[in-house]
Parts: structure tokens; C-alpha cells; sequence
């Protein structure tokens, strides 16, 4: 079903039977096989442990053909040296309704030569349909949607040239000049002739390293010219300091003047929060903040991360994803630019202990008007099980389900019983019925999806279209079960992104009494008693 131009509200979904007694869950149904989806990562290994096989690959959730349903890119990685090069092409399924998808990649056209790492997706030519950006271990890639179901690289003829190790990436209207820019984090300077040995010598466990050898490599930043080609401003912006070890990276506004910041999770190296001057450069305040290493001033493994308020106080939180022995960390926002490590206080790190979290995605998977965190755990060590730590290679994937006031435990019972060695991790409603499902990539072995068969409660779903762009956009909904507040966002998590259509929970509340629209222009909606159990489009 195509989205009609013309409407303000166009539903998209029947309303949905509210049961007499309603109740918090969480709870998936595993179903990639059943709906068509068979992708397999494949990292390439020879048996020489090279850091770049235990990286894993992203997922995203986007409607690259503009129909009304999300679509899945699963990113490939693929062969090192030699071997089968029809391994080395990421997957794009085509979602056609009702639990089916299509293989649609060599349509469309996306068999790019890159070991691939993660992508980004946004309409970056101002055409009405997103495009895609693909990073990896060579030549990043931007793909400009034709508009019939094809792409063309378009890399150097729109100046988007990374020609380092490119992890995660985003796009962000940062400059509010009504086209998306481009962050892109880069990780190490590895090459195939550098590759240490690591492990436990004194038993003989060789393993695979982790970034501490390797020198860490320098972001870049790209402004759109606004034709959809870009100038690489990473010195004019500000960014020219940011060498870290970049993976995970996230945009938001997080200190409520409208402008989106940007947070760079970091492996090993502090982590960098670069706030928005709003003159177009930005300046790196994460030691300020906070957010720039743990309770001891130690740098952490930083991987995935994400941002959203989850103790229901109108600001924006971080959650990083960290290896095994660190726990996993949860910056609360008080305002002024400043961040509390809540990760004990809040009962977040104790279920993390003995994991290594990479995909990260605040949603509220079980409609009860908060946001519940779920994280894609997996070691990158294929022998840790024998390190006698207590960790494993292959882990268990979790939710953290949020008490309502910011606070957490660990869901039980979720029905997430494939345990592999997870990465990638995007949520998005993948069969229209209201709530939100799971896409995830593991480190060389078979993807994952899941239905949401647990939600329940009352819910309402925005689409942001029309004119202007919509990523960035700020939505704060009123209702009787309180107030929350979301953005239109490109990627976030761990190599990956989760759907543009912004999803809230309402538990209990039978209409949404207000939600009011900021748009990255500075233009305001506000609109009055919203119907729930619904999809809307909101048009500008």
C-alpha cells in the first residue's frame, strides 16, 4: 500500500481490540525463515584471526521503495582473501505484506565490492526517497535511490569519499539548512601485515586481539551542498580532533535547544560528545558531560549506543554497549549539559556483567509508556568459553525492561532463545500490527527476526513526510499514562538503524491528548486528541 501525498492522517492500521485487563510483556516469536529471510553473515576467516573478522556487520530497517512497509538491508562482510565473492554482497528484502519478503539485491543493484561493516539511510538528493550509505574495510559507499527499485554508486561523483576503516555512520541535518549531512565514524589502522599475537601465552590460548595494538583513525564529517553531493568538513565543523576508535554513533538533541549533538562511542578510547554550536561547527564537551569514560576515568569498550529519555524526564539519555567485566552503561541527563552514570543505581549493568553488548535500541517493546532497552550481546573471542572468566562466545540476547521511572530488570521468558554471537540490531514494525519487532545480524552465522507477540496496551505509530526534512524532527506526546518524547532519527545502535516511523506506547491511555511536531527548521505543529491503536502520517 502506497502512502498517500494529499492526507494528513492516512491510517494504516485497523484499530486493535483492547483487552479488559491490560499488562505489561515482553515477549518475540522468532520467524526469519518463516517470512523468507535466510541472510548469512560470513566474515571471511582463514584461520589468521585478523581483528576485522570479529566485527560483525549491521542491519537496517528502511522503506527504500516508498510503499509504507519497512524494508531490511542486512550488511554483508564476505571474503578477506580469495574465496567465493558471491559471499561478499549484502541482502535487501523487499517487504511485500504478511510475514513475506522478497530477495530483491540484484535489482536493485546494491553487490558492491566492500567488506562491509554497517549503513546509513536518508534521502539525501531531496527526491522523495532515501538513499543509502555503506561502510566497510575499503572504500565507503553512497548509493542514490533511482526511484525504480535500483541505485547507483554514486560515491565520487558526490564527494563522499572514506577511505578508512568506516564503522558505524549517520545522517543529520546538523547546520538545519534543509539537507542531510553525513558523520562517519572510522576505527583502527589495521592491515593484513599487522597482525599481532594475542591471547593467554601462559596456557597456549591464542585468541583475537582487540584494538589496544592498533592505532585509532579519524572521523569525517561531510556537509551536503545540498544537491545531494558533499564537501568534507570534518576540520571546518570542528571535527578535527576526533581520533578515536569509533564505532557506535548516535545524533540528538541532548540539551533541548533544538539542534542535533552527536555522541561517538568509542572502543578502548574516550568517548566523544560533540555539542552543537549552532553556526555550524560543534565543540567536544564528553569529559564535561560525563559520558567520556566510567566512574575510574577509564576508557571503556564502547560499541553500540543510543539515546532516548528513559526515566521519563523530557531529556535525552545515552545507553553504551560495552565487552564482558565493564557492564554496560547508562548516562541519565539532569540538564546543563551534564550526565550521571546510573548504570548500578539504576539495576542496568548487574545483567551485563559476564556479556559483550554490541546492537542497542531503546523502544518500548511492551507498550506500557516507557522505553525498555534490548540488547544484541556476543563475544568477539570464538574461544572465550575456554578463558575460565565465566563468559561465553555465544550469548543470549536481552531486554531490560524499564520499571517506569528509569529504573530496570531483566525480562524473562522473551522468546529471544537463538543464542549465536550477535552484532547488528535494528527494531522496527516489520507486519503493520502496531508494535515493534527485532532484525539481527550475527558474526558470521544466520540473521535472526522477530515478532512482537508480547506488546500489549494502546499505542500510536507517526510517519514525518512532506516538506523539509524530517530526520531531527522532535515529537512530545501528552496522554493520560504521561508524557514522552521521540525523534525522527537515522542510525544509531551497533552498524545499523532502526525504522524512520516513530512509535510510542500509551498503556492504558484510550486518545493522545496532545502531540506536538518540531521540525528541524524551526517549524511547530501541535495537534489535538490523536487517535490511538493507529498509524498516522503527520505532513507538512
Amino acid at each position: 500500500m502506497r502512502l498517500g501525498v494529499a492526507a494528513l492522517w492516512l491510517l494504516t492500521a485497523a484499530l486493535a481490540a483492547r483487552p479488559e485487563v491490560l499488562h505489561s510483556g515482553v515477549r518475540f516469536r522468532e520467524t526469519a525463515g518463516e517470512w523468507g529471510i535466510d541472510f548469512r553473515h560470513h566474515h571471511g576467516g582463514t584461520g589468521e584471526l585478523y581483528l576485522i573478522e570479529t566485527m560483525g556487520s549491521g542491519v537496517v530497517a528502511w522503506d527504500f521503495d516508498v510503499d509504507g512497509d519497512d524494508d531490511l538491508l542486512f550488511v554483508q562482510s564476505g571474503e578477506l582473501e580469495g574465496g567465493d565473492k558471491r559471499r561478499q554482497r549484502s541482502i535487501l528484502y523487499r517487504n511485500d505484506g504478511g510475514g513475506a519478503f522478497v530477495d530483491v539485491t540484484a535489482r536493485a543493484g546494491l553487490g558492491v565490492d566492500l567488506y562491509g561493516m554497517g549503513a546509513t539511510a536518508g534521502d539525501v538528493d531531496g527526491d522523495g526517497d532515501p538513499d543509502l550509505y555503506v561502510t566497510g574495510f575499503g572504500l565507503d559507499r553512497l548509493l542514490r535511490n533511482d526511484g525504480d527499485g535500483s541505485f547507483t554508486d554514486v560515491t565520487r561523483s558526490a564527494g563522499a569519499l572514506n577511505p578508512e576503516w568506516g564503522a558505524s555512520a549517520s545522517f543529520a541535518d546538523v547546520d538545519r539548512d534543509g539537507d542531510l549531512d553525513l558523520y562517519v565514524t572510522n576505527y583502527v589502522d589495521f592491515a593484513f601485515d599487522n597482525n599481532p599475537i594475542c591471547g593467554i601465552q601462559e596456557r597456549g590460548l591464542r585468541t583475537y586481539c582487540n584494538p589496544e595494538p592498533f592505532a585509532g583513525q579519524a572521523d569525517r564529517f561531510f556537509t551536503n551542498r545540498g544537491d545531494g553531493t558533499f564537501e568534507d568538513a570534518t576540520a571546518a565543523a570542528g571535527f578535527s580532533g576526533a581520533t578515536g576508535k569509533g564505532m557506535g554513533v548516535v545524533f540528538g538533541d541532548v540539551d533541548g535547544d533544538g539542534w542535533p549533538d552527536l555522541y561517538v562511542a568509542n572502543d578502548l578510547t574516550a568517548n566523544f560528545l560533540f555539542t552543537n554550536r549552532r553556526d555550524g561547527t560543534f565543540e567536544e564537551t564528553a569529559l564535561l558531560s560525563g559520558v567520556a569514560f566510567d566512574e575510574r576515568g577509564m576508557p571503556e569498550a564502547g560499541m553500540g549506543v543510543d539515546l532516548g529519555d528513559l526515566d521519563g524526564n523530557g531529556r535525552a539519555d545515552l545507553v553504551v554497549t560495552h565487552v564482558d567485566e565493564q557492564t554496560n552503561a547508562y548516562y541519565s541527563n539532569v540538564g546543563d549539559g551534564v550526565f550521571i552514570d546510573r548504570r548500578w543505581l539504576a539495576r542496568f549493568a548487574e545483567p551485563s556483567y559476564y556479556m559483550v553488548g554490541f546492537g542497542v535500541v531503546m523502544a518500548d517493546v511492551d507498550h506500557d509508556a516507557d522505553l525498555d532497552v534490548t540488547i544484541a550481546n556476543g563475544h568477539i573471542a570464538h574461544n572465550a568459553d575456554e578463558w575460565g572468566t565465566g563468559t561465553t562466545y555465544l550469548q543470549r540476547n536481552q531486554v531490560l525492561e524499564n520499571l517506569g521511572d528509569g529504573n530496570f530488570r531483566e525480562a524473562t521468558a522473551t522468546g529471544l532463545d537463538v543464542i549465536l554471537s550477535s552484532r547488528g540490531l535494528a527494531a522496527t514494525d516489520l507486519d503493520l500490527d502496531g508494535d515493534l519487532d527485532l532484525a539481527i545480524s550475527n558474526s558470521n552465522d544466520r540473521a535472526e527476526v522477530y515478532e512482537n507477540v508480547g506488546a500489549d496496551g494502546s499505542w500510536v505509530q507517526i510517519d514525518v513526510t512532506g516538506v523539509g526534512v524530517a530526520v531531527g524532527t522532535a515529537l512530545e506526546l501528552r496522554a493520560a499514562t504521561g508524557a514522552q518524547r521521540r525523534e525522527v532519527r537515522a542510525a544509531s545502535s551497533y552498524l545499523s538503524q532502526n525504522t524512520a516511523t516513530v512509535h510510542f506506547g500509551l498503556g492504558s491511555a484510550t486518545n493522545v491528548d496532545s502531540l506536538l511536531l518540531s521540525w528541524p527548521d524551526g517549524h511547530r505543529r501541535r495537534l489535538m486528541a490523536v487517535p490511538v491503536d493507529r498509524r498516522l502520517q503527520v505532513r507538512r
